[in-house]
């Protein structure tokens, strides 16, 4: 019957999943091919470790396949890493998974994870089939059915996972409206207990059946309230070799389960009531997992527990200070049956403040305060003869921990040829047990980290040098240890960045009462990107730890990984034989610098530099300045006719001297978006401010017994100006301005680039501040703006 259900609910969309819209498949290309391709391989080696395999290997990759209006991307993993582990596994390391897709149909085929809910199916890895159908409307519907996991004999070998051959099947169905959201969750998983040879009952493992069902939904209530809220029960039988029993009548779930001696039935819980408007959001959450509460849907569950949670952010000072706050409650036993119970308090802030453009501050704080009640069992408490102890019995057990964390980082320096930048990073962990309102020595232990970090980045060179120390002082109960140490690291770009290299070396020495241990580090790496579709990476760690006793351990580790991306269309076969044309002896050259190419007589390539500064927009920039780059220009023209080594020379000081202009170029582009982003963003400010306004002034006057005629007056002022800013706001979110819209402008954008460049220019060469340009670039995109809405 429950298999004959998921039938009859898929059909119906399975059935409309097979209609082909054929118009639109004669419009589509043929064929089209693309993906991902990686392989990895990594050797170890080490003088004293002979567990791990010396060599292993990873194959990953990713296929898409268009056919007409069909994809079916298919994703694949292999490795060797499970092959010499000794003992049986109930799961595959290598997976292969095909996941073709038509307009709103997904398919999920092979060695695949679907998720419908925390309480039902989370994540787990099953073989066969799944589907995802989201047609236009409101409803949405999911399914899965596969086997979760695979028959393994128990070889007594104490590191095998037993396990019998687990089947699942599930669906979710939802609908989806403005207001509110609503869906119902099913899933059913069960072992066959004659797949393996015999029942391994000392493993604790048994043949198990598992029903659940849930109920989850979201609904607005007004502009700035949301309530979440996700209720399941699950129905579990712990050994399906039990004799089937009546309905108990505990659950709902009896009348679709089969009832065994051996069944158990949980509920769970989570509901959450929002609050957002502007920059403030507010939430409370509450959550309730019974005790045994389990699906076999998931790997892990958390269960008897019940948490009461409250977070607040909102952010002040014009978004220059963010605060987020989290405060919670959890306490377990539930029933009131375990030897002792446990009550948490948990709070945590969090807190960023930008002081300036070249100053950052991150700090956070989080404490948990956990209280442990020992209820001594009443026999024992009978046939106790030793009145001594009886404070130890009844004594609460209390354990403190406390983090908190603070991060600055500051901009040095912002030059164009150089740029520096400093990062200091401090922790701090202290836990401590407390009984009897008491912290006994060697019940405490603090953890320092501090670290501190200088980069310096060349961006000419493309070469960065990077330098951080290291330190952390710990103490553990009686015990205390130190750990310091410096690292150095070395970057560098060559051939146009295409070749990334770094070279980093570390050394830290821990001292303490029983040993001091120093470990030197080596790493190099290196990465090549080749045509933009290859890429090669190597990288190697040598590790030399010695801990004074004469046994010095030295590992190697060795990564190599390349990776390449591809497209393929549909092929086109010429089986013509093509006539080979006669070579010709000409005096074309090559020029090459940064992103410009140019092939051909310097008769031909001498126009297309000479209008390069029109072409990327500063054109007009460059004949007010009259400098090094005109007297450039004019050599091109001479030099054209003359001697190709001369003539190669120029062109090249030629576009090293544009350097300035093509990176002012793009500053110029992303600061007018930046302008418009801000623009937008502070008309909605006002929009929520005059709307704020008009809803307090109304509310004052429907309360009022007699109508305040000034209040009437502010009132009609207020419904005005909310109507004609409403407006504005419509007008304004309208325009969608994108990054393309002003790299490639067209009309009033263009114009505006035009007119106000040399001035953004000068700006950016006398280092005004990035939002001194952004304001006033934001003033002439307001002025634009307001010209189109009045025409």
């Amino acid at each position: 019957m429950r298999k004959l259900l998921l039938v009859l609910l898929l059909f119906p969309m399975l059935s409309n999943a097979q209609t082909l819209d054929y118009e639109t498949i004669t419009r589509s290309k043929p064929i089209k091919v693309s993906g991902q391709f990686s392989a990895s391989t990594v050797y170890y080696n080490s003088n004293q470790n002979a567990n791990r395999e010396p060599f292993t290997y990873f194959l990953q990759g990713a296929l898409n396949i268009n056919i007409y209006s069909f994809s079916v991307p298919i994703s694949y993993s292999f490795s060797n890493q499970g092959e010499e582990l000794g003992y049986q596994l109930p799961f595959d390391f290598n997976r292969i998974s095909i996941h073709p897709k038509y307009k709103w149909i997904t398919g999920h085929i092979g060695t695949v994870s679907m998720t419908f809910s925390p309480y039902t199916l989370n994540g787990h890895q099953f073989t066969g089939g799944g589907v995802d159908l989201t047609p236009p409307g409101s409803f949405k519907i999911s399914a899965m059915s596969g086997r979760l996991l695979r028959a393994t004999n128990d070889d007594e070998d104490p590191r095998t996972i037993p396990a019998f051959n687990r089947m699942g099947y599930g669906i979710k169905a939802r609908v989806e409206k403005e207001k509110y959201k609503l869906g119902i969750i099913g899933f059913y998983a069960r072992d066959d207990q004659n797949s393996i040879d015999s029942i391994p009952e000392a493993k604790g493992v048994l043949p198990q059946e598992n029903l659940v069902l849930s109920v989850e939904g979201e609904v607005k209530l007004g502009q700035s309230f949301s309530l979440q809220a996700e209720y399941a029960s699950t129905a579990i039988s712990k050994d399906t070799r039990a004799e089937e029993i009546e309905n108990p009548g505990i659950s709902p779930l009896g009348l679709l389960f089969n009832n065994r001696a051996s069944t158990e039935y949980y509920n769970a819980l989570r509901t959450r009531l929002g609050y957002a408007q502007g920059r403030v959001s507010l939430g409370i959450g509450y959550e309730r997992i019974d005790p045994g509460y389990e699906t076999l849907g998931a790997y892990f569950f958390n269960n008897d527990f019940e948490n009461i949670t409250l977070d607040a952010t909102n952010s002040f000072f014009r978004d220059k200070l963010t605060l987020a706050i989290n405060i919670g409650y959890q306490r377990d036993d539930l029933d009131n049956l375990k030897a002792n119970n446990t009550n948490r308090f948990v709070g945590s802030a969090n807190a960023t403040l930008a002081v300036s453009e070249r100053l950052n501050l991150v700090g956070s704080y989080s404490n948990f305060t956990t209280f442990t009640n020992i209820k001594p069992n009443q026999f024992d408490d009978i046939n106790d003869a030793d009145l001594i102890d009886e404070q130890i019995e009844n004594l609460d057990y209390r354990q403190l921990s406390q983090t908190s964390t603070l991060t600055v980082n500051y901009v040095l320096s912002n030059k164009k040829k150089s740029k520096q930048n400093l990062n200091v990073n401090y922790s701090l962990n202290d836990v401590a047990n407390e009984q009897g309102g008491i912290v006994r020595l060697g019940d405490a232990s603090t953890f320092h980290n501090l670290n501190v970090g200088h980069t310096i980045n060349f961006s000419e060179t493309s070469f960065t040098i990077t330098s951080a120390f290291n330190g952390t002082y710990n103490t553990i109960g009686r015990e205390e240890s130190f750990t310091w140490g410096p690292t150095v690291s070395l970057g560098k770009r060559f051939f146009q960045k295409t070749l990334n290299t770094r070279f980093s070396t570390g050394y830290n020495s821990s001292n303490s009462r029983a040993s001091t241990v120093n470990v030197v580090n080596l790493r190099a790496s290196a990465t090549y990107t080749l045509k933009e579709r290859h890429n090669f990476n190597l990288n190697a760690i040598q590790l030399f730890r010695d801990r004074g006793d004469d046994n010095l351990l030295s590992e190697l580790t060795a990564t190599f990984a390349y990776n390449y991306v591809f497209g393929l269309k549909k092929p086109k076969f010429n089986f013509k034989k093509r006539e080979r044309k006669p070579k010709v002896e000409n005096d074309s050259i090559k020029i090459q610098y940064r992103k410009y190419r140019f092939e051909g007589l310097p008769t031909e390539i001498t126009p297309r530099l000479l209008e390069l500064p029109e072409k990327e927009g500063f054109d007009h920039i460059i004949k007010k300045k009259k400098g090094k780059i005109n007297n450039l220009a004019e050599q091109l023209v001479e030099t054209q006719e003359k001697e190709k080594k001369v003539y190669k020379e120029i062109a090249i000081n030629y576009l090293k001297e544009m350097d300035t202009y093509l990176d002012f170029a793009e500053f110029y582009n992303e600061k007018i978006y930046d302008s418009y982003l801000r623009l937008l963003k502070e008309a909605r400010e006002i929009d929520r401010e005059i709307r704020d306004e008009y809803i307090i002034i109304s509310a004052k006057i429907n309360s009022a017994e007699e109508k305040d005629p000034d209040d009437l007056k502010m009132q009609s002022l207020l419904e005005k100006r909310y109507e004609a800013h409403t407006k504005l706001l419509k007008s304004l979110e309208k325009w969608k301005l994108k990054p393309e819209d002003i790299e490639n402008p067209e009309g009033d954008i263009k114009q505006l680039k035009r007119q106000n460049a040399a001035t953004v220019f000068e700006m950016y060469q006398n280092e005004d501040s990035e939002d001194q340009i952004v304001k006033f670039l934001e003033i002439q995109l307001a002025d634009i703006f307001h010209k189109l809405l009045k025409e």
